[in-house]
C-alpha cells in the first residue's frame, strides 16, 4: 500500500522482505555486543486493496538486527500463517474485518481463525516463536526469519499461549498463561525451562471471560490483575473483530488479584481492589509476606480504541502512552493490594535486565511521551527518577535490554530501541549506554527501508 496511502510508514506495509544483509552503521556499534534483537509487530494492514479496523488484525512480521565485532545485520519478513497462505491462495480475504459478517459467523462456528502472530516473540532453547494473544506459538527460523509453522511446543500448549511470557532467573525458566473462554473460561499456566521440555502447570477457573494481557512472576508466584472487563460473548459469536467492542468495561466489580503458588498452583489466593488495567508488567519479586510488583496502570482498557484509530486513520504513533509507573505491594498474610505511582511519566512497555527477573530490580527502561515527543527512559525505582532520551522526528519502539557480557549489574550493557525516523523514512536500531540513556545513541544500524509499528521484542545473546 505504500506509495498509493498517505499514512505514515509506521502503517504501511515494508516495500521488500529480505533475510540478514548488511546494514550501515553510523557512529560505533560495542565490539562486545552481539546477538539478535528480534521485534514482532504488524506487517500487513489490510487485504484486496482493504484496510483492517484494528491493528490487531495485521498479519504479523518480524524484523530482527544481529549484532558482533562492531557490524550489523538484519532481516525483516511476515509471517506466512497458514490462514494468510489460504488467503494468497484464495485471491481473497477469508478473516477479519474486511469479510462480510456471514463470513465472519461461519469462521467462529468452524472454530476458523488465523494465527497472526504479530504481537511477540520468545527466543527458547535456540528456537524462535510469534506470539498472539490467543492462539499457538509461531515457529520461525532463526536464521531468516522464515515461517516454519504453528507449534505446541511439544505437547505442552493446549489451545493458546500468551503474548507475555516473563522469565524468572532463580528458576531458570519462563512462566506464561493461555486463555480459554467459554461457559468455564480459564486460564493455563505454562513453565517453559532453559534446560528439558515445556510443561502445563495447571489450570486457573476463571469466575468470568475478561481481557488479560499480561502477568507477573516471582521466584515463587504467578501473579495475574484481573480488571472488570466482561466478554461480549453474543458479539463474539456474531463474529466481532474489533476488541475495543468485545469487552465491557464494569468498573463498579474492581479488580481481583489472583497470587498462584508455582508449585502448588490450586492453593491460588485471590484479593480485591479497586479497578484498573495493566497493559504491561515490569518485574516482581518476593520481600517477606509481600509481593511487590512494579507495572504500568491505566485506568481503563480504552487503549483498545486508540490502537484502532491508529489503524485506520494512520497516525504517527500509537498513543498508548498515557499508563503510570506504579509499584503494588500485595499483603498475603494480611490479603490486601497497594499501588503508589512511584514517578510522573506518561509511559509504556516496560523493560528490566531479566539476568535478575523474579528478584529484586532497582531499574526500568520506558517509552515515555511528553507532549509531542517520543522518547526513552530509564527510571529508578527506589528514587523516583527519571533519565530521559527525546529525539526530535523519531519515534522509538520498546526498549530492550541486552547484557555487557560478563558484568553482573543490572545497568551494565545497551538498551536497544527500533527507531522510526520522519526525516528519511527509515528505520534503524539505536544502541544507548543502559546507564545513561540521556547522552543518546552510541551507533546506529540502519535499514534502508522502514519497518512498520513493532509491539515486542527480544534479545538472543549469541552463544558462549
Amino acid at each position: 500500500m505504500q506509495g498509493t496511502d498517505s499514512r505514515s510508514p509506521l502503517y504501511c506495509e515494508t516495500p521488500r522482505e529480505h533475510g540478514f544483509e548488511p546494514l550501515r552503521v553510523e557512529g560505533k556499534l560495542p565490539a562486545a555486543l552481539a546477538g539478535t534483537l528480534y521485534r514482532v509487530g504488524p506487517g500487513l494492514f489490510g487485504s484486496s486493496g482493504r484496510r483492517y479496523r484494528h491493528l490487531f488484525e495485521s498479519d504479523g512480521a518480524v524484523s530482527a538486527v544481529r549484532f558482533g565485532d562492531g557490524l550489523a545485520a538484519g532481516a525483516y519478513r511476515v509471517i506466512e500463517s497458514a490462514g494468510l497462505r489460504a488467503e494468497r491462495a484464495a485471491g481473497r480475504p477469508l478473516f477479519g474485518s474486511v469479510v462480510g459478517r456471514p463470513r465472519r459467523i461461519r469462521n467462529v462456528l468452524a472454530g476458523r481463525t488465523k494465527n497472526l502472530a504479530n504481537t511477540s516473540v520468545l527466543a527458547w532453547q535456540g528456537r524462535l516463536f510469534g506470539l498472539l494473544e490467543a492462539a499457538r506459538p509461531t515457529q520461525i527460523s532463526p536464521e531468516d526469519l522464515r515461517t516454519i509453522g504453528e507449534s505446541d511446543l511439544d505437547g505442552a500448549v493446549a489451545d493458546t499461549f500468551s503474548a507475555h511470557p516473563h522469565f524468572v532467573a532463580a528458576r531458570r525458566a519462563f512462566y506464561n498463561f493461555g486463555m480459554r473462554f467459554g461457559a468455564r473460561s480459564a486460564i493455563d499456566l505454562y513453565e517453559l525451562p532453559v534446560a528439558g521440555r515445556a510443561r502445563r502447570l495447571g489450570t486457573l477457573p476463571l469466575a468470568a471471560p475478561t481481557v488479560l494481557h499480561d502477568f507477573a512472576a516471582t521466584e515463587r508466584h504467578l501473579v495475574f490483575f484481573l480488571a472488570p472487563s466482561r466478554l461480549r460473548l453474543v458479539r463474539a459469536l456474531l463474529g466481532e473483530e474489533r476488541p475495543e467492542r468485545l469487552f465491557d468495561w464494569q468498573p463498579e466489580r474492581g479488580n481481583e488479584i489472583v497470587v498462584v503458588p508455582i508449585d502448588a498452583p490450586e492453593r491460588a489466593q485471590r484479593i480485591r481492589s479497586e479497578a484498573f488495567f495493566a497493559w504491561h508488567f515490569a518485574n516482581a519479586f518476593e520481600r517477606g509476606d509481600e509481593i511487590v510488583v512494579d507495572f504500568v496502570r491505566h485506568a481503563d482498557v480504552s487503549a483498545l480504541g486508540t490502537m484502532r484509530d491508529a489503524a485506520a486513520r494512520g497516525g504517527a504513533v500509537i498513543d498508548m502512552n498515557l499508563g503510570e509507573p506504579c509499584r503494588a505491594r500485595v499483603d498475603l498474610r494480611r490479603g490486601r493490594f497497594e499501588a503508589e505511582a512511584v514517578a510522573e511519566l506518561h509511559c509504556e512497555f516496560p523493560a528490566i535486565d531479566r539476568r535478575g527477573a523474579g528478584g529484586p530490580r532497582r531499574f526500568v527502561w520506558l517509552t515515555v511521551s511528553e507532549g509531542a515527543a517520543r522518547g526513552i527512559a530509564r527510571l529508578d525505582l527506589e528514587r523516583g527518577e527519571a533519565r530521559r532520551w527525546l529525539p526530535e522526528g523519531q519515534h522509538p519502539s520498546e526498549p530492550v535490554f541486552a547484557p555487557r557480557p560478563g558484568s553482573a549489574g543490572e545497568t551494565e550493557g545497551w538498551v536497544l530501541v527500533l527507531v522510526f525516523d520522519e526525516r528519511s523514512d527509515t528505520s534503524h536500531v539505536a544502541v544507548l549506554d543502559a546507564d545513561a540513556p540521556e547522552a543518546g545513541p552510541i551507533g546506529r544500524a540502519h535499514f534502508d527501508h522502514h519497518v512498520p509499528v513493532t509491539l515486542h521484542g527480544t534479545w538472543a545473546a549469541a552463544p558462549g
